[in-house]
């Protein structure tokens, strides 16, 4: 049965090409080069990396919407379910021995838009390493529940863990789409550091987010362009055990379900 939804959609992005192409006076040859772009993200795999480079985070603002709760931010290629839950206190996400990277204590509350404290929240937290890249997804890093943990939050809405900070880090650029960025368009791959965090209540939105850091280079240039200003917190400095720490400090609000 065809879906009304979907002729609709395809109808209108065909027409988008069409009068795109019409503008600009698309030449044979351009239109080949075109063509042998997207045969290339096949080949090499690259469609998710392609379309969650430059459109994933158009798609979730539009259908997170934005008002008195924390804006939301793209869920990225790098999420792993299942991450073990940290009852320890201080928490602390699942390091190696010796863990590589600069201590960083994250302290931050989980709130409704009234400013109450939500109690027994689940944040499920996923990072960077020190070298830029994430368990599961490089034969670098082991494939264990590294950097990786989920912390509820206490009866006053609080939420704190140690880790270390993150880097910034570059998408994978040896393929279609870092020659895009790299060699015809001209940019950098690099993402800003970041901190990622979904969060689950009752009678709450599911928050798909991330906290980045106001001293990253890479805010303004994003390659994915996903950084929004209010997830960008300053970092503080701080002796802790007799360690220099970096301080971060977010506090979250939920969109009521």
């Amino acid at each position: 049965m065809p879906s009304e939804r979907a002729i609709s959609l395809f109808d209108e992005f065909t027409g988008l090409i069409r009068e795109f192409a019409s503008r600009n006076k698309i030449t044979p040859d351009e239109y080949h080069a075109v063509l042998e772009y997207v045969i290339s993200l096949g080949k090499a795999g690259e469609w998710p990396l392609f379309l969650d480079a430059f459109f994933e985070s158009t798609i979730d603002t539009i259908n997170y919407g934005t008002g008195e709760w924390t804006s939301s931010a793209v869920l990225g290629p790098y999420y792993k379910e299942g991450a073990p839950l940290v009852t320890d206190r201080p928490a602390t996400l699942p390091l190696r021995p010796d863990e590589p990277g600069q201590p960083m204590q994250f302290t931050g509350t989980i709130r409704d838009r009234d400013g109450n404290p939500v109690p027994g929240a689940v944040a499920d937290i996923w990072q960077a390493s020190n070298d830029g890249i994430y368990s599961f997804f490089n034969p670098r890093m082991p494939d264990t529940y590294l950097l990786r943990g989920k912390i509820e939050s206490d009866e006053n809405g609080g939420l704190e863990f140690r880790s270390i900070r993150p880097v910034p880090y570059e998408i994978p650029k040896d393929g279609p789409v870092g020659h895009l960025m790299n060699e015809v368009l001209g940019r950098h791959s690099y993402r800003p550091a970041h901190l990622h965090f979904l969060i689950t209540a009752p009678g709450f939105q599911k928050l798909v987010t991330q906290v980045y850091f106001e001293d990253d280079p890479y805010l303004e240039t994003d390659c994915c362009s996903a950084v929004k200003k209010d997830l960008v917190v300053p970092v503080g400095k701080a002796e802790i055990d007799g360690q220099s720490w970096h301080l971060v400090k977010f506090d979250f609000v939920l969109q009521p379900q």
